[in-house]
């Protein structure tokens, strides 16, 4: 499982995408945008208020991404100035079975209820670790797996704004050796 820190990184890459922070009245869209990059793991409160565990956890499933971002986009009243495009609702929605499955360390329903869950067989995100505050590991994880996300958030979020193809390639070349090295860090964890 990733964690709800890059989860929660991914919706607002979303809302990055399509609205500015800049834009006072939109701000309050980056709420339905974390929403729903966060959501699929409120099945958690099942488990933990009535210890029903549900298997698969259909949450994590496309078509939960899909129905998800539908209800969000049509149950928001918003004004003018913030837009929430189904399109990036949806990428918000996707974002979470997405990063779940490139942790590699449990399978994922992606595509039920047509098929059986699907795995990777190597990790490129670390898994997110026992939620303690003293957990050595925990914080490790969670440096490492923000070094993996942000840089390609901000990819994202500088080419949906028509960024220079010049001013994005020096950003990737200057930005890549860290990138580099955070991703062979958590390659090397999954060993």
């Amino acid at each position: 499982m990733s964690s709800i820190a890059g989860h929660a990184a991914a919706g607002i890459t979303a809302y990055l995408c399509c609205n500015r922070w800049a834009c006072a009245p939109s701000r309050w869209a980056v709420v339905p945008f974390a929403f729903l990059a966060v959501c699929p793991d409120l099945d958690y409160l099942a488990v933990w208020l009535l210890g029903y565990a549900a298997s698969p956890r259909i949450t994590h499933s496309l078509l939960f991404a899909l129905v998800a971002s539908l209800l969000v986009h049509r149950l928001t009243r918003r004004p003018a100035s913030a837009r929430l495009p189904t399109a990036w609702l949806l990428a918000a929605s996707l974002s979470h079975p997405l990063m779940d499955l490139l942790v590699g360390a449990h399978p994922v329903p992606l595509l039920w209820p047509i098929a059986a869950e699907i795995a990777v067989p190597v990790g490129l995100l670390p898994s997110a670790g026992a939620l303690s505050a003293g957990n050595y590991y925990l914080w490790r994880n969670l440096i490492i797996e923000l070094g993996v996300l942000l840089p390609p958030f901000a990819l994202a979020v500088a080419a949906s704004r028509h960024a220079t193809p010049r001013r994005v390639l020096a950003w990737a070349v200057g930005i890549a050796p860290v990138w580099a090295a955070f991703l062979i860090g958590s390659l090397a964890l999954a060993r």
